[in-house]
């Protein structure tokens, strides 16, 4: 004759079946809006450093345009960039001597930044494209990477980095 099951294993095992179903729908959640990404390089320095952790918000352009200063993710020759939005569509944008310069001002950047000498061509963005920067201009020119994206670039928006000295 099999011994009945007590009350309270049953209300274990159930409770423990409950928790795994709801971290099991909180992740899949979790990865149908956001991502994880590992920042390399240092164009973004000082803000963000090599080695930093991003949580990208892959839904954040679905319900609103991309804005100046916004940190973006977006895929760029076979890989991901990393940059800071300072362009809108429709402007000129330039960077002289490491300053940026939109619609022939310069704009008072209220991030930190890296100093420098990095130059940009002055260009005119096209209806949907976004200009990037990175906060380092103390990269060369002949090094620096400055894309410009259209939404459909962009992978998603950062809206929490942590620094690998917190680890």
């Amino acid at each position: 004759m099999k011994k009945p099951r007590s009350l309270w294993l049953w209300i274990s095992e159930s409770r423990l079946v409950a928790y795994a179903l709801m971290l099991l729908a909180l992740g899949l959640l979790f990865r149908s809006h956001y991502r994880l990404t590992l920042v390399s390089g240092d164009s973004m320095a000082p803000t963000l450093k090599g080695g930093y952790v991003l949580l990208i918000d892959k839904s954040a352009y679905s319900r609103a345009e991309p804005e100046r200063d916004d940190i973006i993710v977006m895929r760029y020759s076979n890989g991901l960039v990393v940059k800071r939005i300072v362009g809108l569509p429709g402007e000129d944008v330039e960077v002289r001597h490491g300053t940026l310069y939109v619609n022939g001002s310069a704009v008072e950047e209220s991030h930190p930044l890296e100093p420098g000498n990095l130059d940009v061509e002055k260009g005119n963005l096209s209806s949907g494209d976004f200009a990037t920067l990175g906060d380092n201009r103390a990269v060369p020119s002949v090094l620096a990477i400055h894309p410009i994206a259209t939404k459909a670039d962009i992978l998603g928006k950062v809206v929490l980095s942590v620094g690998k000295h917190l680890f």
